[in-house]
């Protein structure tokens, strides 16, 4: 199908789409119906065939579906290691070496760091390590959330090996203009990998702030006071997530059999041994699909005959993590037909018809990080933003000479911040809870540094905006 450009008409699925978002919350709801806007514009009354067409087709397209497997292997995966409790050993091993606050914060930046396949695993493995050890070093609970949550989704787009990679990448792939990054969906990411500013900034930003290089300001500062004054390690308002013992079973925390979770002993190798066959399958085989695959296979040999898990909770612990991998791969399938809808009607040719003459291509990354940012902040959807922006940004910035490596890293960035600064994202929510905090409390008291690393950022994309084209 031809694309055609029918005006202003082509803008009301894209600003639909941030309409339907911000009213309904439904990410997935609103980039249908704002795909079916596009064909109801260009077919008319007649347009439920060829719109039923266009979903079957984003439904088998091939490459979509490639990325599409690999998500959902990454749940079962991600859903293993955090049943089988392998990473808490790491923690455990950690805590004998424990001797001030700064070496907690240390020791929870570098579990960040170490548990990169999954920012949800991050989250609650690290939380569980060393919250206690925490409230022991009198570190306010604010803090903790801050090391906790900068450490996860960055993290997880900065070591090319999870389910952000692989989601982005299949983004990426589907835009024709990617292609003169790489030739492969994992090829394009690795190339665009250095312009991951807000990324790197925020995992080296949070250490300067745990050295003290960088002083504590804003909510930070306040909950040290407090600390110093009264010994609340959380703010009042926060009670509530401190009456229990356990923590909440929040998005997947804890499965429905906890008492038999509890029940696993921590064991190094439980975590170390499969994340290596990971790693080491998908650098030797240059796929990581089959690095997880074999990830599988491998927790199948550790766990099941050594009795840490039985069959069928092994089996239990692998439909979960489909069930959690099942929001992305519908997100990718629907983003595909929304691609299709608004190029049908010509969106993009549309855009550089009207912007491409106003529009600088020194500028164009710096704007594409800000707006994609603000509106991931608003929304709270932090997969289907840039899903839904990245056929549109792209080939503006081609026809306007902007960088496209560095355009697509100012994209990852703005997806990044969105997670991070957003009150109620869900690795916002996860953190906060993680950490029993109230996530409003923890966003305020992170605003200031969020502030810096977004402004570090920005002027960064200017610098190499103006550098690059």
């Amino acid at each position: 199908m031809d694309g055609t450009n029918l005006g202003i008409i082509t803008l009301i699925p894209a600003l639909g789409f941030l309409v339907f978002a911000l009213i309904t919350k439904k990410c997935i709801l609103s980039i249908m119906l704002s795909g079916i806007l596009g064909y109801i514009f260009y077919y008319k009354a007649a347009f439920f065939m060829p719109m039923m067409d266009a979903l079957l087709s984003a439904s088998c397209d091939a490459d979509n579906n490639y990325i599409v497997i690999i998500c959902l292997l990454f749940g079962c995966f991600v859903q293993l290691l955090r049943q089988s409790k392998g990473a808490v050993a790491i923690g455990d091993l950690a805590r004998k070496y424990i001797k001030s606050e700064k070496q907690v914060l240390l020791m929870t930046w570098l579990c960040g760091v170490i548990i990169f396949i999954d920012d949800y695993l991050s989250i609650l493995v690290t939380a569980n390590c060393v919250l206690t050890l925490s409230d022991e070093y009198k570190t306010p609970r604010e803090m903790l959330c801050y090391i906790i949550n900068t450490t996860s989704a960055p993290v997880c787009l900065i070591i090319p090996i999870s389910a952000w990679v692989v989601f982005f990448s299949g983004i990426f792939e589907q835009q024709p203009e990617a292609a003169v990054v790489g030739g492969s969906a994992m090829s394009i990411y690795y190339h665009i990998m250095p312009y991951f500013f807000y990324p790197f900034i925020c995992v080296i930003f949070v250490l300067l702030v745990i050295l003290g290089i960088v002083p504590k300001m804003g909510g930070i500062k306040k909950a040290y006071q407090r600390v110093a004054e009264t010994g609340q390690l959380w703010p009042p308002s926060s009670n509530m997530q401190n009456q229990s013992d356990e923590l909440g079973e929040v998005m997947g925390a804890i499965t429905d059999n906890a008492k038999e979770e509890k029940e696993i002993t921590p064991h190094l190798w439980a975590f170390i041994v499969p994340m290596a066959v990971v790693i080491i399958v998908t650098v030797w085989l240059g796929d990581i699909l089959y690095g997880v695959s074999c990830g599988i296979f491998s927790c199948f040999l550790l766990f099941v005959p050594t009795r840490m898990m039985s069959l069928g909770k092994f089996c239990d612990a692998c439909y979960k993590g489909l069930e959690d991998m099942l929001f992305i791969a519908v997100v990718l399938v629907t983003s595909l037909f929304y691609r299709e809808s608004i190029n049908l009607i010509g969106l993009p040719d549309y855009l550089i018809d009207v912007a491409g003459p106003y529009m600088s291509a020194a500028w164009l990354p710096a704007i594409a990080f800000i707006l994609i940012g603000i509106v991931c902040f608003a929304t709270g959807n932090i997969w289907s933003i840039p899903a839904v922006c990245t056929p549109i940004i792209l080939p503006l910035a081609a026809s306007s000479g902007a960088s496209i490596p560095l355009t697509l890293g100012a994209i990852i960035s703005a997806a990044c911040f969105g997670a991070q600064a957003c009150f109620y994202s869900d690795v916002t929510l996860l953190s906060a809870s993680a950490c029993r905090i109230n996530n409003v409390d923890y966003a305020v008291a992170q605003l200031p540094y969020i502030g810096i690393v977004t402004g570090i950022s920005f002027v960064g994309y200017i610098i190499f905006g103006f550098a690059m084209s």
